[in-house]
């Protein structure tokens, strides 16, 4: 079971190097399947929050479900498969199969390229931070 308040600063994983969405409100992204969404990396989590109170009081004794319907990749960061060390290239809904052929790409209209400005600016490399000088 997942513990959120067992902190380990020793790394379990390698991070994919590349651009990965910053920190703060993503909610515009959660809103649409629109091939710009919140690109994760390992320890990052989103907090959904929403307002039931509009909702019918239920019966005695009932209880109530919620389902958070979610639309997303996974990727595969095992050393033997292609592109695992990076977090391109982006998936998008109309690839044919991925790593997907050069004659398809990532979305670049005019939208795309603004979401990527705004939200994927976290760089995450494998270089050592430089030790500061005496």
């Amino acid at each position: 079971m997942y513990q959120v308040n067992k902190v380990t600063k020793n790394g379990q994983w390698r991070d994919l190097e590349g651009f990965y969405t910053r920190y703060g409100d993503v909610n515009p992204l959660l809103q649409t399947i629109d091939d710009m969404y919140v690109i994760l990396n390992a320890g990052d989590e989103i907090t959904v929050e929403f307002d039931a109170s509009y909702l019918p009081t239920l019966k005695e004794g009932w209880t109530r479900d919620f389902i958070l319907y979610s639309d997303g990749w996974d990727k595969d960061g095992d050393i033997n498969t292609l592109t695992s060390q990076t977090v391109e290239p982006l998936p998008f809904h109309g690839i044919s199969k991925y790593p997907y052929p050069e004659t398809e790409h990532y979305p670049n209209d005019e939208a795309h390229q603004r979401y990527r400005i705004e939200y994927n600016t976290r760089r995450v490399t494998h270089e050592l931070p430089k030790l500061m000088e005496k």
